[in-house]
């Protein structure tokens, strides 16, 4: 679905040239940023339209915050690359299909945490530049942790390690028996991965008689919790009574 650079790369100069002679014009409605919410290695399609015409403007997606801000920079039925920052490249499209009906919607592929800002919509008609669009992506990391048995030194019960792999922010990792009481656990320890989330793994050992733990991890700005348990043979039965 990606063009080529080889079918568009002819283009690239002359239209840098070009769009800098025009970036003094441009017409602006008042626009809310609107916000979105995607995961990390997912695909997400931030949303523009513009009223169906003849001819297809220039269009351009650009992120705030960036020395070279162009996601997606469309021209004459193909995508120009000399003003792409290079951490977008391969990893963005327009819905090609659609275009014809105004669809100038960007596509993120494999997203990554530093993805997450503010973008820009906006189209290039003459010497006039139109914002279309202005879009909030958050961008987070969940996973459904694991929750095992480990080797332990000869003694009472048995130590537990819940491990909660890529998230972001970082999340609380608690213990629980079946009725919701907090077991006692060790610090959690915490790595950065090369996707840019956290790994977060706590341990806690388990002399009690239960033989149900549950371990839940929570990230309490985005609201997100996943929860798993294990059974443990060989512990006494739990009395609920």
């Amino acid at each position: 679905m990606f063009i080529s650079d080889s079918i568009c790369s002819w283009a690239a100069s002359a239209h840098l040239l070009f769009l800098i002679a025009l970036l003094s014009g441009l017409i602006s409605a008042d626009i809310l940023p609107q916000t979105i919410t995607a995961y990390v290695s997912e695909t997400v399609m931030l949303p523009c339209s513009i009223p169906v015409d003849e001819e297809l403007p220039t269009v351009e997606w650009s992120k705030e915050g960036l020395s070279q801000n162009i996601t997606i920079l469309y021209r004459d039925g193909c995508e120009t690359f000399g003003m792409k920052n290079s951490a977008f490249r391969y990893r963005t499209n327009l819905v090609l299909d659609k275009l014809k009906d105004g669809n100038i919607s960007q596509i993120i592929y494999n997203l990554r945490l530093s993805d997450q800002g503010r973008y820009q919509c906006r189209t290039l008609r003459g010497r006039q530049w139109q914002v279309h669009a202005m879009l909030e992506l958050k961008v987070v990391a969940v996973s459904e942790p694991k929750l095992t048995v480990v080797a332990t030194a000869a003694g009472d019960g048995v130590t537990l390690e819940c491990k909660a792999v890529c998230w972001f922010p970082e999340p609380e990792v608690t213990f629980q028996d079946v009725e919701g009481n907090e077991i006692k656990a060790n610090n959690p320890t915490r790595v950065s991965n090369s996707t840019e989330c956290l790994t977060v793994t706590r341990k806690a050992n388990v002399q009690t008689p239960i033989n149900r733990v549950i371990c839940r991890v929570h990230e309490k700005d985005l609201n997100q919790t996943r929860k798993t348990e294990i059974y443990i043979p060989g512990i006494l039965d739990y009395n609920h009574n």
